[in-house]
């Protein structure tokens, strides 16, 4: 590719199909645009529910937060299921109907259940995958409650959350994945393999890139990154417990119809490995729960009521029902803005002060000390998750000439058009630093080597080109030349950034004396 030069440290080539699938699918985790605040209502019930003292209005103020849960609840509340005279118009109340355990279970699934609709899944499609993540759900927190009533809630949550990468998988590549996803021939770890033979990916990675796009405390992105890997699980989760809970959820079939006997083996070991000496009746109960649950949601009379199809409806409703529920529900969640007002200008203030130390004043991208700051959590999470990431050095071609016959306002002018064009063809996590005179930095966290290069050449191409309809006579513009250096994922220890720059550099330079 003109302008730039890259290695790589593999010597792996996947397939043609391979590639493209793997660019298609991190396409879609990277613009979903689910609510991450609904999972952060989620979190916070989680930690409710260890509160015996938390009342329904601290529940109702969370749920004010947000106001696609608000509508959710304030539409059950009013479904025909609980029959109420008079209409329901007050999250508070709403909660008092629907019991806090009902409140907490409904919060947590709704995260799954608006990443399905998001992916367009019909019912029956969200139904297969929702109801084999409610059963690990109820596995874990059956586990865990056997050991330690308290710590159920948090195993429900990563029970629930370990294999949601599926339907993002499924909704990429239906056919293959499902022919994967039911040949119950596949153990735990044969498929695996056949997902990264498929994606060059398998659901724990892609899954745990999901749990970091929403924001999920680190306690359950370890749980989605590494819940078919035990010892992992053991090293990075604080809580043995739950580490345990995990890997019991993890042995339950990805659909309820395709259980693989190995793994089915491999549970009744595992229970009895840890003291479970009845795993008849362990079964007997995680049955019992989950039966009663989903019956729940489907409705004990489908034909007119299925609380599960009406989480669907509204959840896939909500771009409408949104701006017609804050109408009902803005008394509340003026009074939770107020409260929090003053609190979040101060600490505004606080961050913006922070961030313009870590930025460069002309420019706007990170400087190097921003670069080293931001950086150094990205390599820790990529040796730890094993995340691919591409490092970028890039400088202008010819700057210190140009800078001296056109002027130092010309410099500004191309150091600015540089920073503002290149960061248009990067995403929210990818990072972008200028490191000297015209020199910048990208670094492009979780990615494929495909759409790093891709990424970059587009950048490339876009400064070069004159700002305006048909490149302007002095429209702004320059050339760049660029290396990359690829690693791709592989857990190990951090690499340091000052290493991987250097050697981006060394290629930079290759590409400038081909040509630029």
């Amino acid at each position: 590719m003109s302008g730039i030069n890259s290695s790589t440290n593999t010597s792996s080539d996947p397939s043609a199909q391979s590639v493209r699938l793997e660019q298609q699918v991190r396409a879609r985790i990277d613009n979903l645009s689910y609510l991450p605040t609904t999972v952060a209502v989620a979190m916070k019930f989680v930690e409710l529910g260890k509160d015996p003292e938390a009342e329904p209005s601290t529940y109702a103020k969370v749920i004010s937060s947000d106001a696609s849960l608000s509508a959710k609840l304030l539409a059950l509340a009013n479904s025909s299921w609980f029959g109420v005279r008079n209409k329901v118009t007050k999250v508070g109340v709403a909660v008092n109907l629907l019991g806090l355990s009902t409140v907490r279970t409904l919060a947590i699934s709704f995260c799954a259940t608006g990443l399905h609709n998001e992916l367009k899944l019909e019912p029956d499609e969200s139904r297969m995958f929702w109801s084999a993540c409610l059963c690990k759900a109820v596995a874990a927190k059956t586990y865990a409650a056997m050991h330690d009533e308290k710590a159920g809630e948090e195993a429900f949550v990563v029970g629930l959350f370990q294999d949601f990468a599926l339907p993002v998988m499924y909704a990429t590549a239906k056919e293959p994945m499902l022919n994967i996803l039911k040949d119950a021939s596949l153990n735990n770890k044969n498929r695996l393999v056949a997902e990264r033979a498929l994606m060059h990916l398998d659901h724990a990675e892609l899954g745990r890139s999901i749990a970091q796009k929403l924001e999920l405390p680190d306690m359950f992105v370890d749980a989605v990154a590494f819940h078919h890997n035990p010892e992992n699980l053991l090293q990075f989760l604080d809580k043995e417990l739950l580490a345990d809970a995990a890997t019991v959820a993890s042995c339950f079939p990805h659909l309820l119809d395709a259980w693989n006997h190995d793994d089915a083996c491999q549970l009744r070991q595992l229970l009895a490995d840890k003291g479970v000496e009845d795993t008849d009746a362990f079964m007997a109960s995680v049955q019992q729960e989950f039966d009663a649950l989903f019956g729940y949601f489907e409705g004990t009379d489908s034909a007119k009521m299925s609380l599960s199809q009406l989480l669907e409806d509204a959840t896939r409703e909500i771009a409408d029902n949104t701006t017609r529920m804050v109408g009902k529900v803005h008394e509340m969640m003026q009074e939770a803005v107020s409260a929090g007002k003053a609190l979040s200008q101060v600490m505004q203030i606080k961050d913006d002060v922070q961030q313009a130390a870590l930025r460069d004043p002309l420019t706007g991208v990170l400087n190097r000390a921003g670069l080293d700051a931001e950086a150094a959590g990205v390599l820790k999470d990529a040796a730890r998750y094993g995340i691919s990431l591409g490092v970028v050095f890039m400088d202008i071609d010819k700057f210190k000439s140009l800078n001296d016959t056109r002027g130092h306002a010309w410099g500004d002018a191309a150091l600015k058009h540089v920073a503002t064009t290149v960061q248009k063809h990067l995403r929210a996590k990818d990072l972008m630093a200028r490191v000297g005179g015209d020199e910048f930095v990208l670094l492009l966290n979780d990615c494929s080597q495909a759409n790093a290069l891709e990424a970059v050449s587009r950048a490339i191409a876009a400064v070069a080109k004159p700002e305006g309809q048909g490149g302007k006579a002095g429209a702004m513009h320059a050339t760049l030349s660029a290396g990359m250096t690829w690693l791709p994922g592989k857990a190990g220890p951090p690499r340091e950034i000052e290493q991987i720059i250097a050697e981006a550099d060394k290629l930079m330079y290759e590409a400038k004396r081909a040509g630029g």
